[in-house]
């Protein structure tokens, strides 16, 4: 009974390392995410190397988005009825198939472009199924009360083991080559799906038997409708969808930002790149301590205009004229500073979104959760687009930012429901 009367001060990091179910999935997860972080730079020489062409590279990034906008809310009500646990694990086993198979392709000078965009379409939608239901199965493994110590230490170590993965990215891929890198992604999968069917479960299926179709939407039907009904759930992917919008400027742009603004070479945008992935990983350290002490509301407008802040401040050392040393250690505290807000301000999200939203429609609203956030990248990408026939690259990070703080700012204003 003690145990249960802990305060959110007095629970620590060492409260996480005893959930033993949720360790697996912490562990499942850092497996998956090395894999992925090799991959992420094998993939992208992949793609080029196969079609020559930066408009085949924007296609396949825009076929990779496609499942999570278009299938997942409606996974979302399918996932709600299934055994989650079997799912997370033929989902893993699935992807590795998937991604072994287009290692073996292109070992065999087998790829092509509509190849590439098949496989990269198939596992896509494998995936806007597997995260419906990891988003589910956390609160049946971990408290409530261990939230943010929980949601912390999963953010951390990814980001940790992210470094781990992009530095060795290169030293695979320049000796071993591409195909050793995207298999290593592969065998991550199986490995996770390995950890996952470990994990000690109990659940019972929602659906008996074979699922019929009226079954089925009178389930979809359900979730738009609870959701609807719920003011700080849609607010929460209200902001998700613009978290996800305010940054393609910053995303879409790096390299101009770098070469143009900046005037620096790609060894900036690696070590960008580094202070980036740090600080998501010390935002998501220090967020229950942050939690703790802050509202949630304040803590969303004040690391949000910090985001705002922190964009526009990354292009005026160019426009200073600044020492290259200067130039470096401004784009680093700037990087380091819009990642960490940002690491804080998604682990709220995520926690107020596992405590707010019912058990029984956890899957389905998860999954119009991640649809709508993934939305905004085609959307905010073509208006960056549009917008790059008018302006310089300075100017729309500008705007970014400026609107990013008034939208943060009128959260305060109008006092936006976010509990």
């Amino acid at each position: 009974m003690e145990e249960n009367t802990q305060t959110i001060g007095e629970i620590g990091y060492k409260d996480i390392f005893r959930q033993r179910e949720y360790l697996k999935i912490i562990l499942a997860s850092l497996i998956n995410r090395f894999g992925d972080s090799i991959d992420v730079i094998a993939f992208t020489w992949l793609v080029y190397a196969i079609t020559g062409s930066a408009a085949w590279s924007a296609i396949v990034a825009a076929v990779n988005q496609l499942p999570s906008v278009l299938i997942q809310p409606f996974a979302g009500a399918l996932v709600e009825g299934m055994k989650k646990k079997r799912l997370m694990v033929m989902a893993d086993i699935t992807r590795g198939i998937i991604t072994a198979g287009l290692a073996a392709l292109y070992l065999m000078d087998a790829l092509n472009p509509w190849i590439l965009l098949g496989f990269t379409f198939i596992n896509s939608t494998v995936e806007a199924f597997r995260l419906p239901a990891a988003m589910a199965v956390t609160p049946q493994v971990l408290e409530k009360k261990y939230y943010e110590y929980g949601t912390a230490l999963n953010s951390t170590l990814s980001a940790a083991v992210e470094l781990i993965g992009l530095g060795a990215a290169g030293f695979i891929i320049g000796i071993f080559g591409i195909g050793t890198a995207i298999a290593l992604d592969g065998i991550s999968f199986f490995g996770s799906a390995w950890i996952l069917s470990l994990l000690r479960l109990k659940e019972h299926s929602l659906a008996k038997g074979t699922l019929q179709a009226k079954t089925y939407f009178k389930t979809l039907a359900g979730g738009f409708s609870y959701l609807k009904g719920q003011p700080a759930i849609r607010n929460f992917c209200l902001l998700a969808a613009f978290i996800n919008a305010a940054f393609m400027p910053l995303n879409s742009l790096q390299m101009p930002l770098i070469q143009e603004v900046l005037g620096q070479g790609s060894e900036l945008l690696s070590i960008f790149s580094i202070a980036f992935t740090a600080g998501m990983g010390a935002g998501a350290f220090v967020y229950p301590l942050v939690s703790s002490r802050l509202p949630v509301r304040t803590l969303v407008v004040g690391f949000g205009v910090l985001i705002g802040a922190g964009m526009y401040a990354i292009v005026l050392p160019g426009e200073w004229q600044l020492s290259v040393p200067a130039i470096y250690g401004l784009t680093i505290a700037n990087s380091f500073l819009i990642a960490f807000s940002t690491s804080i301000l998604s682990s709220a999200l995520r926690v107020q979104f596992m405590k707010t939203v019912r058990q029984e429609y956890l899957s389905r609203v998860a999954a119009i959760f991640n649809a709508g956030a993934s939305a905004a990248t085609p959307i905010g990408a073509f208006l960056v687009s549009a917008f790059t026939t008018a302006c310089t690259v300075s100017e729309i990070i500008r705007f970014a930012a400026v609107f990013c703080v008034i939208i943060y700012l009128g959260i305060a204003l109008l006092k936006v429901r976010l509990e």
